[in-house]
């Protein structure tokens, strides 16, 4: 049976040393090799410090290094505190390890035992130790090395959350994102991206994904991280409306939605899956698995399509920016207008 991860959950003051003077912060993570601080002061990765805490009234220190940073914007892109995360020398001091193993075995991670896990990377050895280290943290793990494979494994088992990297071939990370979310049965399984590109922490979580791990970090933000989604409740979703487009058109869909000024997202499949997110009665995005168009070519695209389904599923209601933020009948009257051009015969010139 794999064995339970040992993470304090709660927040609990310590003092850090570091660029020669103490200051007190907050621990939010705690294992026996490393803990995660909240600070606002970013420190460099490899950085020497001390840290000192008190354990039923007596202080306990122990020298460590900075091993990750989380720097005020990455944070709030991603809902998190600032701090940075350390890792205590090797080897430790008797006393602080006692004092460390006393503050485990009194607040163990909340995390339930065999949540399930599905985990992709195109790196084997990453990947092993991935699943490795979410084995020993208490998951049940299914690995894959492809966004297919990720597809079929959540298929087979309906997984508490999927970790995936931005790069996994065939089907990536932020595309499956979307191809889970336009699935009837799995949209309401949350989705961590892991990225080396900062700026995708936006677009990741702009398409829907739970969390973003920005490579390289340590298996002890992953776990707690991992943690935390797991045990998030799932999506709240509720199917308003459903059909077949033959009897019921895209255009007059929206017409009702913007009528009603409804938010969520439409969920259409003809063979290919599509997706449009409204809020308030506007689109402000739109997806589908043709591949990358912007959504408002893909609003007019789709606006073509007469055969297949839809479903309106209410969600609350979304504050990312978008492109594209028009109202519908904007939208319905260029579709119009393009389907007229479309239709006149090509004038040709008169010859004698």
């Amino acid at each position: 049976m794999p064995r339970q991860a040992e993470r304090y959950a709660q927040d609990l003051v310590v003092e850090l040393y570091a660029t020669q003077q103490w200051r007190r912060t907050v621990m939010q993570d705690l294992s026996r090799t490393g803990m995660f601080l909240a600070t606002d002061n970013p420190m460099p990765v490899g950085m020497p410090v001390i840290v000192a805490l008190d354990v039923d009234g007596k202080r306990v220190a122990s020298p460590a290094r900075v091993t990750h940073c989380l720097e005020g914007a990455d944070a709030r892109a991603l809902s998190r505190t600032p701090g940075v995360g350390i890792m205590f020398r090797e080897p430790h001091d008797a006393v602080f390890a006692d004092a460390i193993a006393r503050l485990l075995q009194r607040s163990r991670t909340k995390q339930p035992q065999h949540s399930h896990i599905v985990v992709a990377d195109p790196q084997p050895r990453l990947l092993e130790r991935l699943s490795t280290a979410l084995d020993g943290a208490g998951f049940s793990v299914a690995t894959a090395s492809t966004g297919l494979e990720v597809f079929g494994a959540c298929m087979r088992r309906l997984p508490d959350v999927v970790l995936v990297d931005r790069a996994t071939p065939m089907i990536d990370g932020l595309q499956l994102v979307e191809k889970l979310a336009c699935d009837d049965k799995l949209a309401v399984v949350p989705v961590m991206v892991m990225t080396t590109e900062p700026h995708e922490l936006g677009s990741a979580l702009q398409r829907g994904a739970a969390d973003v791990l920005l490579k390289p970090f340590t298996m002890i933000e992953l776990i707690a991280r991992a943690s935390r989604v797991a045990s998030s409740p799932r999506r709240s979703e509720r199917i308003a409306m459903s059909g077949t487009l033959a009897d019921f058109g895209l255009d007059t869909l929206l017409q009702l939605v913007e009528q009603q000024r409804k938010t969520g997202r439409i969920i259409l499949s003809n063979g290919h899956a599509a997706w449009i997110d409204v809020v308030d009665g506007r689109v402000v995005d739109a997806g589908w698995s043709l591949g990358r168009a912007h959504p408002r070519a893909i609003v007019m695209q789709l606006l073509d399509w007469t055969q297949g389904t839809f479903k309106l599923v209410s969600t609350p209601a979304s504050s990312r920016d978008s492109d594209l933020s028009l109202p519908i009948m904007h939208l319905l009257l260029e579709n119009a207008r393009l389907r007229d051009e479309a239709s006149r015969p090509s004038s040709t010139a008169a010859t004698c």
